[in-house]
């Protein structure tokens, strides 16, 4: 992952490969961020970038499958949905099993608010962060090439 910095907003910088292009929406597989490669734990990693990952962001410009293209994340976006997605769910949890506690007075009620809770957190979550960040990723270049795409190999 690189940052880029300037005088608009810091961006994490990606390059990645169209894998699809169906209605202007493309799937582009991320590759994965270049500290991941000097990482002890590359092989067993699921919870940083030692995976390329998959996104489905809108084509402004004419790509085609296989195309080489670089995407801009913003900063801020990135870590706005991070806390969204880290925070909503135990705080959502924690609201639900409270208030079905003090509602029905049993603990089975409070397990099964808290179970409610998260999951109306989840989903209220991955809501928000479709319709509010879906499209904050902006391609900031496309080169047609003729050469295979490996995650994890160097721009």
């Amino acid at each position: 992952m690189s940052v880029r910095t300037g005088t608009v907003a810091e961006s994490i910088v990606r390059r990645g490969e169209v894998i699809s292009i169906v209605h202007d929406r493309a799937l582009i597989r991320l590759e994965p961020a270049p500290g991941c490669g000097a990482c002890g734990n590359r092989g067993s990693c699921d919870s940083g970038d030692a995976k390329s990952r998959l996104i489905e962001m809108a084509m402004p410009e004419k790509a085609q499958a296989g195309d080489i293209v670089t995407v801009n994340i913003p900063a801020a976006s990135l870590s706005l949905a991070a806390m969204l997605g880290y925070l909503l769910p135990p705080v959502a949890m924690l609201v639900g099993a409270i208030v079905a506690e003090q509602l029905y007075s049993r603990d089975l009620a409070a397990v099964a608010g808290a179970a409610l809770g998260l999951c109306a957190g989840v989903l209220v979550a991955r809501l928000v962060s479709r319709f509010v960040f879906g499209n904050v990723a902006t391609l900031a270049a496309c080169h047609s090439d003729t050469t295979t795409f490996k995650p994890g190999e160097t721009p």
